[in-house]
């Protein structure tokens, strides 16, 4: 439990509060990321408006400590007072810490104008912060009135904090937030100097009907090549931008940011288990081994000599710390939530993070990334509809065969990950061919837009065209 003298010495220490100008010079997390062999910034908390409460999930380690430093200097540069931008750190924080802290940081901030706040990793308060939160916006005409961003990398009680704010969000649009790893896009400009026409936008999945895709096969023609050998790296190296920025010093095996996810895993999505570092290792492993097929938590168990129900919390836990997320198989194109999901994960380092182990072949880790890719497509329009995990679902016919890719929004056309050349992206179609959908075959580099109703294109191109 923190102590007043404690609150007020943390405050004394924020940089901008006695630096506003030469701050971001010292702070850590700045420094790291201005030290990256690019310059990126995933915007999502561009759009911030005075007095709303906004919560911002992600992973650990992609980023949410920089978007909130980034933002707080962006504030700054627009003329806010630097003293009335107040941020802590979470970890270690109690509920009742967070009613002290708005107590004594009255005493020490401006007495007019609203105040901009930002807890980091409030998800690690394991007593019950939403319910402080919400006293503190009900009971506190200040607080109630302030901008309010909390970061965290549980989603364990977002259903609780959604509830309990609800009413005392500011009424701002779109306060439910989510951070990934690097989207494709951010991956191609990061990574390589391809100038690629940025007035070519992100389409929705329903508008690529065929005319459409016809004309911007032909506007990216120039740069299949490029789109392909930049898809070929993605789906190795991921999103994550420590992963990035490794991969372009020539270390594609990211082992310092392998470790630390690897820990995240163990150490806090597992911390209630009784399982060794071996154990959660093998899971780890017996998950990326499955990529690409229905999830049997049968057979897991068998192999690591488990329960099946151990298997599920496992999986279930992996899912709240955004390391996975499961395509259901579609009913009415709903999530048929009791059958067996496909369970993908959210970067293709969680795949890698043991050099020991054989990592997935790359037919398995293009479908999953451009499963992610169809998911991020969605969030531009509904940024909390990630957690719904009912956007993006497979197709299992009567015949037990699998489309990979259909869902409520798009529109008449299914997507079929065939990470091949040449022909053999055929094989198979008739799947697709003979079910109630439009077809797109997602390939390696194969290119057929002549058929109307089953179209090939390279997953690099799809990719860039839906900006995901």
């Amino acid at each position: 439990m923190l102590s007043v003298d404690d609150i007020r010495g943390m405050l004394a220490l924020t940089g901008w509060w006695s630096k506003p100008r030469s701050w971001v010079l010292g702070d850590r997390d700045l420094r790291q990321a201005a030290r990256a062999p690019f310059d990126y910034s995933a915007n999502v908390l561009d759009d911030l408006r005075p007095g709303g409460l906004y919560l911002l999930r992600g992973p650990r380690r992609v980023g949410k400590s920089v978007e909130v430093k980034k933002t707080i200097k962006r504030l700054i540069g627009e003329g806010r007072d630097p003293r009335c931008i107040v941020h802590f750190a979470a970890d270690g924080l109690s509920a009742a810490d967070l009613r002290r802290i708005a107590r004594v940081t009255d005493e020490l901030t401006p007495p007019d104008g609203r105040r901009f706040w930002f807890f980091d990793e409030i998800t690690s308060i394991a007593d019950g912060w939403p319910a402080a939160i919400k006293w503190l916006r009900d009971n506190d005409s200040r607080f109630g009135d302030d901008m309010v961003v909390l970061t965290g990398s549980s989603a364990a009680d977002l259903g609780e904090a959604v509830r309990a704010l609800a009413g005392r969000r500011g009424g701002v649009p779109d306060p439910d937030r989510v951070l990934l790893p690097m989207s494709f896009r951010a991956f191609v400009r990061a990574r390589s100097d391809i100038d690629l026409p940025e007035d070519i936008r992100p389409l929705a999945v329903a508008d690529l009907t065929p005319s459409v895709l016809r004309e911007r096969v032909r506007a990216l023609a120039p740069w299949l090549n490029q789109l392909v050998e930049q898809w070929d790296a993605y789906i190795r190296v991921g999103g994550f931008p420590q992963a990035v920025s490794a991969a372009a010093a020539g270390d594609d095996s990211s082992g310092e940011l392998c470790r630390d996810l690897f820990q995240v895993i163990h150490g806090e999505a597992f911390a209630r288990a009784a399982w060794s570092q071996a154990q959660s290792a093998a899971f780890t492993t017996r998950l990326a081994k499955g990529l690409a097929s229905p999830t049997n938590r049968h057979d897991i168990a068998t192999d690591l000599g488990t329960s099946r129900q151990s298997i599920g919390r496992r999986i279930a836990a992996l899912r709240e710390a955004f390391v996975v997320w499961p395509c259901y198989p579609e009913r009415s194109l709903r999530p048929a939530l009791r059958s067996q999901e496909k369970t993908y994960f959210a970067d293709p380092v969680y795949a890698r993070l043991f050099p020991q182990a054989v990592p997935p072949d790359p037919g398995p880790m293009s479908e999953q990334q451009l499963g992610v890719v169809l998911v991020r497509s969605f969030l531009r329009e509904d940024p909390a509809s990630y957690l719904n995990f009912d956007s993006v679902l497979y197709h299992r016919t009567g015949g037990r065969r699998e489309i990979d890719f259909v869902g409520p929004a798009f529109g008449d056309l299914a997507v079929e990950s065939k990470y091949v050349d040449g022909e053999r992206w055929t094989r198979g179609a008739g799947v697709i061919r003979g079910s109630k959908w439009r077809g797109l075959v997602a390939t390696r580099r194969a290119l057929d837009t002549r058929d109307p109703d089953l179209i090939a294109l390279p997953t690099g191109m799809l990719a860039w065209l839906i900006g995901g």
